[in-house]
């Protein structure tokens, strides 16, 4: 059994996962394997990916690529989930990078101090958005408010994750949904204290403003947090459904600079 799994859910990702899978091919940690998830690709993503298993083969990197038709990412991600053997699994979405090649080594270095005793271990994780990167700010103490850390920051036990599966009725926070589970359950999270990954912020959840707090907001009510009254969240869906037309309709100049003040606000925009 491997340490580290290191899933890849994707589907028609021909022109970008490429890069993901070079830089886990990369990585000078050995110990790991790495499985591809295809949801029933009509592009070439899974010619890409196979195109890569000789090189796996003579890194000594077990490797696998699967492709099934499923009904969104997080179907897709419990599917790679029954496939993966490492004690921990970590999801690297089509697009996305392991942040340096001795990104699992470190990992793996900081599991074995904590003599494994964690259920969940995250990190830094560097966004690219219009081109621009910067450090995404991570803290735990906010994941009853929100989404605390990226989860391609996320290495967590495998047997936690068969536990809690992500839920598939979430279309965009099953991720959030499986955090706050294990929080609320009292499971042990543990600080890696090193950029991990380089995120690509052009997804679902980055994109539909309104859709994400619908779903998030939902799900923090599902686990008795309830944090708006109900004047309060009519308020915030309106202001949501305007920034969404902005970022629907207004030049991508625009929309930059907004998302830019934004991330000032926030203390995100220390670069990486």
């Amino acid at each position: 059994m491997a340490l580290i799994s290191v899933v890849t859910t994707c589907h028609n990702a021909q022109d970008c996962i490429e890069k993901t899978i070079r830089s886990v091919l990369s990585q000078d940690f050995r110990d790991f394997e790495y499985i591809i998830m295809d949801g029933g690709s009509t592009d070439g993503t899974v010619s890409v990916a196979e195109s890569f298993r000789d090189s796996f083969d003579k890194a000594g990197i077990d490797f696998a690529v699967y492709s099934e038709k499923d009904h969104g990412i997080y179907e897709g991600m419990n599917h790679g989930l029954k496939h993966a053997s490492g004690e921990y699994v970590n999801f690297l979405n089509a697009d996305d990078c392991l942040f340096e090649p001795g990104t699992l080594t470190g990992v793996a270095k900081k599991i074995e101090a904590e003599n494994r005793l964690p259920d969940i271990f995250y990190g830094d994780a560097a966004a690219i958005e219009f081109g621009e990167r910067y450090r995404f700010v991570k803290d735990l103490s906010l994941i009853e408010k929100r989404m605390p850390f990226s989860h391609q920051s996320v290495f967590a036990r495998r047997t936690l994750l068969t536990e809690i599966p992500f839920c598939e009725q979430y279309r965009i926070g099953a991720d959030y949904d499986f955090l706050l589970s294990a929080y609320r359950q009292g499971r042990k999270f543990c600080d890696l204290g090193m950029q991990v990954c380089i995120v690509t912020l052009d997804g679902l959840s980055s994109l539909a403003l309104h859709d994400t707090f619908v779903e998030t907001v939902e799900i923090q009510r599902a686990h008795g947090i309830d944090l708006y009254s109900d004047k309060t969240y009519r308020r915030k869906i309106r202001s949501l459904k305007i920034k969404q037309f902005v970022m629907d309709h207004f030049p991508k100049w625009v929309i930059f600079a907004i998302r830019k003040i934004q991330r000032i606000h926030r203390g995100q925009n220390e670069h990486c």
